[in-house]
């Protein structure tokens, strides 16, 4: 469904992703763990294209694209069945919930306002933030603004949503919530790629897990026998050290 071949990205000819591989079937969930600096942000800007791999081959929807010599059209196509979801929320402050769910509904998609205006409403009500359309973002938690994130990705039906370490910038106590949310988007069979710290997550909810450090994939496999029996010593040490956090 979404397959990214020999990645590489540099900044400042610092190497951040060493030839990624790395693939999604239609309806998993794909958790991306790893220490801090290992690439795992890059590499989700990489396959939406908000940063420009040195090298690679995306294949989504079944075509293929040099990753360094799309067109702009093809990169538009690409993310038109793409969802982001950014640890700093990124919604517009200066709109309403329902403005910042909506707005990219009729302007970047096209959507007629009416069909736009119940599909804003049906996503609102299923990350419980029904009831805040009128708020701005300043006016809600860091949790309630996650989820009205999450609701603003998932309103186009896209075909996989990238999530960037979505609750990071949150209080443990309302990191619940918006994982309350994921799970249940899971539960759907909505296709997703997380890269978290949160260790119960990728356990529990990701149906196959990639540990990644320095720029590389160390190793990946089911989410219960990655973390009931890791091969690889650099993976048992992470998960060791992580268990100590939670």
């Amino acid at each position: 469904m979404l397959e990214v071949k020999n990645i590489h990205k540099s900044f400042s000819k610092s190497p951040v992703l060493r030839g990624i591989d790395f693939k999604v079937e239609k309806g998993e969930v794909v958790a991306v763990i790893g220490p801090s600096g290992s690439g795992k942000t890059t590499l989700l800007r990489c396959i939406s294209f908000l940063e420009k791999a040195d090298e690679g081959e995306i294949v989504f929807d079944e075509y293929t694209h040099d990753m360094v010599h799309i067109s702009k059209r093809d990169i538009k196509k690409v993310r038109m069945n793409m969802g982001f979801v950014f640890q700093s929320f990124n919604l517009f402050s200066n709109m309403t919930v329902y403005d910042n769910v909506m707005e990219g509904l009729v302007t970047a998609r096209k959507m007629d306002r009416c069909e736009a205006r119940k599909k804003t409403f049906e996503v609102l009500e299923k990350v419980g933030m029904l009831d805040k359309t009128k708020n701005y973002p300043g006016e809600l938690s860091g949790g309630q603004q996650q989820r009205v994130a999450i609701a603003r990705a998932i309103a186009p039906d896209p075909k996989v949503i990238l999530f960037d370490e979505p609750t990071s910038a949150l209080d443990p106590e309302l990191t619940g919530e918006v994982l309350d949310v994921m799970k249940k988007l899971a539960k759907e069979g909505t296709t997703m790629v997380v890269v978290t710290h949160e260790m119960g997550f990728a356990r529990d909810v990701a149906s196959r897990v990639v540990f990644m450090e320095n720029g590389v994939v160390v190793e990946e496999g089911k989410a219960k026998e990655l973390f009931e029996n890791p091969k690889e010593e650099r993976t048992r040490q992470f998960l060791s050290a992580m268990s100590k956090h939670e």
